[in-house]
């Protein structure tokens, strides 16, 4: 449609500059004689009873002439064929005079002939203000019918010789601009009862846009200016009505791009949200574009260039949305597409530079070839990918191939309803419903379907993503309970020491894990681990590794840890873990797998280094043995206290640590987890105490 549109634009003779000059006749003439003879009765129309607007449908003289004075009231027309205002009427032969054809060629060269539309109105004395109203059909202007189009913006006015502007936005340069309903105040004197009303415009013999359908398209009035203004008010209202349906699409396309942003947003994955958002963002100005250039407030090569830029870039989004949502790999015609695609970016300011010279006229050539061969492939891509995903039950793609299929419909009766019939009258499909005074054509119901369509993919997708983050947290809740059943929750009688634990996850499960237990002779068995990653796959680790202490009997550390590395073997991931034995005679012995030193009395306890668990079958692992006097303190953490880090980046650190390994667990794990928590936090501290106080 914008391609048609700019064609148009582009062809004006007197907008452009792209016809021969002189093919429109210059707009100041000599001082026009009085008329010379009346005409014959039968061709004058009576307006003498002009109390409402009176219909122009009879009496007009019309011929094809390229002689400039047709326009003048002493003209003599009497040979010209008298015609009535029916949609269609019968040709004429062409009107030449040859003393004004030798006239017209002596001061230029030979020009196009036009069509002439001549009527002699017969007004009462003191008629009054009296004004012309030519009014084209309301729907009209919402058609695809250009070569109608060109023709209306060609039409000019004259009477009794003088030629009179049209009222209205850019009357001056109606040309320029797509036609709409038009007044012109003819500013005759009170005294004037004689009136010689010309209508001038582009001959065209055959076509919809004939010379004989010149008065299919529009309803010529004759009246008071007030009442016809009224009239155009009126026109002007049922206008809007008939885009009332695309600007509100226009405003539902805003309020679903700025849903589809918030969406993308929320949900990082997902670039088809974003793809999306921009397609339909695109396209929410392209409504209030065309009532712009329908209402002709823009200049029709602007309204061409910038709706076919809009359409161009928003056939290119919607191609990356597909390729994003239906997770396409990609093949040899979508790399040609992704980077042939910058060649429709010139399309606008191509067209804007139409007419300037025959290079400019070369490169809107290529430029628009060039996207007609890029959408020609879009469209084969559209349809055929849509087409083979619905073929594999992809219920999301079925519902985007309806709409497209129905805007192509759409689009073929939007070009059936600017045409006419071969009487000349506009043809209505069948398929344009009214409600009311607004009619609702079938390519706004394609985009209200598309807009449901895309909708129901939307909620779809949200009830699946809510189903299966349901089943998430069944199973995270389920992984949690596990935990909390295997971790202590609640604090264990470990006569001789004093216990404090702390265990802080960053998720709903968490992979640190500790397990204590207290053994009849007085001795107490510690072990501290955390498992490589976060969520469900740890928490299923961590169960492994309680699972087997509960089972261990064995009391030296490094046993411990080579029978948990069993365990763990092949497991995929790998954890670090400690394990201590303290005695009840002061006497404690640990060994470490890749976990963190431990912290006696504030001060690092160095420990002979060892792969983390599950990395290789069959390793041994040192112990390290030490002495506890009554009062003694061990400090056992996770590397999530280390690693928690402040909005600005920076860790939390062994230095802060260091600093704390003196304080209560809980005050260390509460400092960590004010800081920035990002990993499972686990703070143990264990104080042997005095023989009296043990007994």
């Amino acid at each position: 449609m914008a391609l048609f549109a700019a064609l148009q634009g582009a062809g004006q003779p007197s907008h452009r500059g792209l016809l021969p000059p002189g093919l429109l006749p210059p707009h100041h003439h000599p001082p026009v004689p009085a008329p010379s003879q009346e005409p014959p009765a039968d061709a004058v129309f009576d307006a003498t009873n002009l109390g409402t607007p009176v219909v122009l449908d009879k009496s007009w003289r019309v011929g094809i002439t390229s002689n400039p004075a047709a326009q003048r009231p002493d003209f003599d027309d009497s040979a010209w064929a008298l015609r009535d205002a029916t949609p269609s009427i019968a040709d004429v032969p062409d009107a030449e005079n040859p003393d004004n054809n030798d006239a017209a060629a002596s001061h230029g060269p030979p020009m196009h002939p036009f069509a002439w539309f001549r009527l002699h109105v017969k007004l009462a004395p003191s008629h009054g203000p009296v004004s012309l109203l030519i009014e084209l059909p309301v729907s009209h202007n919402t058609s695809m019918d250009f070569g109608t189009q060109a023709t209306q913006s060609d039409v000019e006015v004259y009477a009794n010789g003088r030629r009179i502007p049209p009222q209205g936005p850019h009357g001056d340069e109606s040309s320029h601009y797509q036609a709409i309903s038009r007044i012109y105040n003819l500013d005759l004197a009170p005294s004037d009862t004689s009136l010689t009303l010309v209508i001038r415009t582009l001959s065209l013999p055959f076509g919809l846009s004939a010379y004989t359908h010149f008065f299919a398209t529009r309803n010529i009035r004759l009246g008071n200016p007030q009442d016809l203004g009224r009239s155009l008010e009126l026109w002007s209202i049922h206008t809007l009505f008939e885009r009332l349906p695309r600007l509100v699409n226009a405003i539902l396309l805003a309020f679903l791009s700025i849903f589809l942003f918030a969406l993308y947003f929320t949900q990082k994955g997902h670039i088809e949200y974003l793809w999306l958002a921009l397609h339909e963002l695109v396209q929410v100005p392209i409504g209030f574009i065309d009532l712009a250039g329908s209402t002709a407030y823009l200049d029709q090569l602007w309204f061409a260039a910038i709706i076919l830029q809009l359409v161009l870039i928003s056939a290119y989004l919607y191609f990356e949305f597909l390729i994003a949502f239906l997770a396409l790999r990609r093949r040899w015609f979508i790399t040609l597409l992704r980077f042939t695609a910058p060649i429709m970016a010139g399309v606008a300011p191509a067209l804007l530079l139409v007419g300037h010279n025959h290079f400019i006229g070369v490169v809107v050539l290529l430029e628009l070839l060039g996207s007609v061969l890029w959408i020609t492939g879009w469209m084969l891509f559209c349809f055929i990918t849509l087409i083979a995903a619905t073929i594999k039950r992809n219920f999301e793609a079925g519902l985007l191939l309806l709409p497209l299929v129905l805007s192509m419909i759409g689009i073929l009766e939007q070009v059936s309803s600017g045409m006419t019939d071969f009487g000349g009258r506009p043809y209505r499909s069948p398929l344009t419903l009214q409600a009311g005074p607004i009619p609702i054509h079938f390519a706004s119901i394609a985009d209200f379907v598309g807009l449901l369509a895309i909708v129901l993919i939307i909620f779809g997708r949200f009830l699946r993503i809510h189903r299966d983050q349901e089943r998430a947290s069944g199973e995270l809740a389920a992984a949690r309970n596990v935990q909390e059943l295997m971790i202590p929750q609640e604090k264990l009688q470990t006569p001789g020491f004093e216990v404090d634990s702390v265990y802080n996850p960053a998720t709903e499960v968490g992979g640190d894990f500790y397990h204590l237990d207290a053994t009849p002779d007085g001795g107490l068995l510690v072990v501290i681990g955390d498992v490589a990653g976060k969520g469900l796959k740890a928490a299923m680790n961590v169960s492994m590794v309680m699972g087997a202490l509960r089972r261990v009997s064995e009391r030296s550390p490094a046993k411990i840890l080579e029978s948990l590395n069993r365990v763990l073997v092949g497991s995929e991931s790998f954890t670090t873990c400690q394990a201590a034995w303290f005695g009840a005679n002061g006497e404690l012995v640990i060994a470490n797998a890749g976990h963190l030193h431990p912290y006696l009395n504030s001060q690092e306890v160095g420990l002979p280094g060892g792969l983390p668990l599950g990395v290789l079958p069959e390793i041994s692992y040192e112990e390290v043995r030490l002495y506890l006097h009554p009062g003694d303190r061990i400090l056992l953490l996770s590397d999530g206290v280390v690693e928690a880090r402040h909005g600005s980046g920076e860790l939390f650190g062994f230095d802060r640590v260091h600093n704390l390994s003196n304080q209560s667990a809980f005050y260390i794990a509460d400092a960590a987890k004010e800081f920035g928590q990002e990993d499972d936090i686990t703070v143990l501290t264990i104080r042997r105490l005095a023989q009296a106080i043990a007994a």
